[in-house]
Formats: structure tokens, sequence, C-alpha cells
């Protein structure tokens, strides 16, 4: 650390298109700001997330045959445009090195079995190597994959490195059975994990055997000001157009926990009441799409709901919807509920363990999980003006402001740093 400055290393499995990943480059955006330097690692060189890479941003890519090339030449490009681009360093991978690391990892970690152990023991490789180059003072990581390969990589090096794993869901619900016993046996072994809602914090010392003292809850920030600025953008789907029935959104990816069947018979119920439209933001495969589409006909309204791909702003569909809601049956936090509220959009979340109640109490209504027709009751009256007014809601997003979040990384910071020094 110099002059209350960190050296950070950011590591994520890809840049796909989820919450913890924006979370993640924004955190590294808002550090790179204050006078932090900013690494992110990114074994698999592929997503969805382009204009998210932050300005400033050093980025470590493994050397790897599925590597997004489109991706990479718009990075590169950006490098080549100045200063404020990203620079892109290539992290060869020797595969005698990464067999090395499998007989070594297999004997520490005997109880860690994963079907892709050669894409973990890849990734525990290229971190060694950025380890080894880099020599960060912090390494941060998110989702299970990088979480286990931060754990793993920083046991290997023969430099003390704190490391400080975020859970973003609530693991035993999110996590598939193969990284949730892996986050047994290698959570504890981080020197910090952060959660994203008191509930997600106390569900991982139930569930993963934590010590209380090293679990800490960091709320996910919410850039409140960029987020308005993006929410101006022009938005041509048809449905979003000034004097159109008002439009229930949905943003989120294809998981049973999102429970978009209930949200479909909810709709299908508020439709008899309200003229509305349902759209559902997200990357939905065609059959899933289908399926929703299938159960939107029972109801009668297959011609009220529409998809829309996944885009990396959608805050200029918020900004226009009559409400966002979410069906899910377990949220970690919910960034996209405090987006909606930045946006000045109201909300309405069923009561998922654990952060919707965490945002919206007292700023939005919160159905029981799995309660169609409470929610439609909910949407109905949503729609028809029993809401917050809008200052109050955006109000409610400042609370999650990026400072907050930044300030309470750099004082744990500190304290891993003051703790690895004695």
């Amino acid at each position: 650390m110099v002059d209350g400055r960190f050296h950070v290393g950011f590591v994520l499995p890809s840049l796909g298109g989820g919450g913890a990943e924006r979370v993640i480059l924004n955190l590294a955006q808002w550090l790179i700001e204050r006078g932090h330097r900013a690494d992110l690692v990114i074994p698999c060189f592929a997503g969805d997330y382009r204009a998210a890479i932050p300005r400033g941003v050093r980025l470590y890519r493994g050397r790897l045959p599925h590597t997004d090339r489109t991706l990479l030449r718009e990075v590169q490009q950006s490098a080549a445009g100045g200063a404020e681009g990203v620079g892109v360093t290539a992290l060869g991978v020797n595969p005698f090195a990464v067999a090395w690391v499998g007989l070594v990892l297999g004997r520490k970690h005997p109880g860690v079995r994963v079907r892709r152990k050669r894409s973990l023991y890849a990734s525990v490789h290229i971190l060694n190597r950025y380890l080894r180059e880099a020599r960060p003072q912090v390494l941060v990581s998110a989702l299970p994959s990088a979480d286990a390969a931060a754990v793993c990589a920083a046991g290997l090096t023969d430099r003390a490195v704190p490391v400080v794993v975020t859970v973003h869901n609530v693991p035993k619900d999110y996590y598939a059975p193969e990284w949730l016993a892996a986050s047994r046996t290698l959570y504890p072994l981080a020197d910090a994990l952060v959660a994203v809602s008191r509930g997600v914090a106390e569900s991982v010392q139930r569930s993963l055997a934590m010590d209380a003292k090293r679990v800490r809850t960091i709320y996910n920030p919410i850039p409140a000001d960029s987020i308005r600025r993006l929410a101006q953008a022009e938005v041509t789907h048809p449905w979003f157009a000034d004097g159109e029935p008002p439009v229930v959104l949905s943003v989120g990816r294809e998981a049973p926990s999102k429970d978009y069947p209930t949200l479909v018979e909810a709709f299908g119920q508020a439709r008899r009441e309200v003229d509305s439209r349902l759209v559902i933001l997200g990357k939905l495969s065609a059959p899933y799409r289908a399926r929703l589409k299938s159960l939107a006909r029972g109801h009668g309204v297959e011609e009220d709901l529409g998809f829309v791909d996944f885009d990396e702003n959608p805050y200029r569909y918020m900004r226009r919807a009559g409400l966002l809601a979410l069906s899910s049956r377990s949220e970690g936090l919910s960034t996209v509920i405090l987006e909606a509220l930045a946006c000045a959009t109201p909300v309405v979340s069923t009561d998922a363990p654990y952060g919707p109640r965490e945002i919206l109490g007292g700023w939005g209504d919160l159905p029981p999980v799995g309660d169609a027709p409470a929610l439609a009751r909910a949407l109905v009256a949503t729609l028809r003006g029993e809401r917050p007014p809008a200052p109050a809601l955006q109000a409610r997003a400042a609370d999650f402001s990026p400072e907050k979040t930044a300030d309470a990384y750099v004082a744990l910071f500190e304290e891993l740093a003051r703790a690895h020094a004695r």
C-alpha cells in the first residue's frame, strides 16, 4: 500500500452478463477513480460485458482456445486508443504446469471434486502466473469457480496474498452440488468473505461453517448518476413507446430460482384487471421462451408477453416500464431492484430470502414466494398508482452509493494488510 492506495486483483471466471460480474466491474471502476490500481483476471476471456469494462483497468486473460476473439479485438482497440483504455496481458498456459497444479491440489484438497477439474487447474495456474508477475496486495473473487481458483492459487504461491471471496447469492440455493461441496472446503481458507446482504451472511455462516468474524456484509453499490444518464438512451421496442399500455418488466437470467412461470401466471390474472404487457429481458434460451409462451397462452396473455435479449443498458427499459417485477424464490441482494429504484421505477418483488426485504421494506410490495394471486394483486395495485413517489425511490437507491461500498472494501483491505504485516 502506497499513500493509502491498494493494488487489487479482481478475479472473475469470465465476462458473463450476470449481476455479480457487473458489481465487480463497477467496484474496480470506483477504486480506479479513487486512485487505487485495479486488475481484472479473466481466465476464460469471453462474455457479454464490453462497455462495462472499466477504463484504466489492467486486464489479464488466459491464453485458452475458447477466447472470444471479437471481444478481445474490441478491448485491444480500446487499449490502443490512449492512456484511458484497457491494457491487456495474455498469460500462457503450460500443460505440464497445469498437471502439476492438479497433482498438488488433489493431495492438498482431496475433498474438492468438480467435473471440470482441468478448467479449475488451468485457472489456478493462470492466477499463479498473475500473482508472480503483477504482485497484487489483495485478491477479490466472485462466483464459485473463481473463488475456488483464488483460494487455491493463494495457497500455492510463495507470497502471502489475502483473499476475499464475495458471495452474491445463497450458496445452498444457487450453487451446483459440486461447487457447494467445494465451497465448504475452500471458503473457510479465505481471509474474508463478503456477503451482499445480512441474510446471505447468516446463511453462509450456517451452511458453510464460516467463522462469523471473517464474514462481512457489504451491500452492492449502485452508481445512480450513471444509471440515470444511461436510462435516457433511446428504446426502439414499440411496447415502450408513449401512449402504449404500461409494461411489467422483469430482468434476469434463465434459472429455476427466478420462477418466471409464477410471474406469467400472476400477470395473466393482473391483465384481466389492468391493460398491460409483460416483458422479460435477459438471456433466455429458445426452448425456455417457448415454454413461457405456452404458459401465457394458457392464461390468455400470449400476445402480451414479449422478450428482449440481454442488454448492457437495461436501464433505458426500466425508466420506461410501469414497474419492475421479480418473482424469485431466492435472491442474495438483487442489484436489479436497486437499479430500478435509481430509475424511479416502482418495484414489486416476492419476499424472497434475503435481499428484497432488506431493500424494499417500506418502499415496495413484497408478496409471498410462489403465490401467484398475491403477486397479481401487487401488480394491479402498483399499476393503478399505489406506489411511493419517485423521489422516495431514488432516495432509497442513494443509500447504496458507490462511495459507501468502496469505503467498506478499502477498510477491509486495510484490516487484512495489518493482519498480514504481523
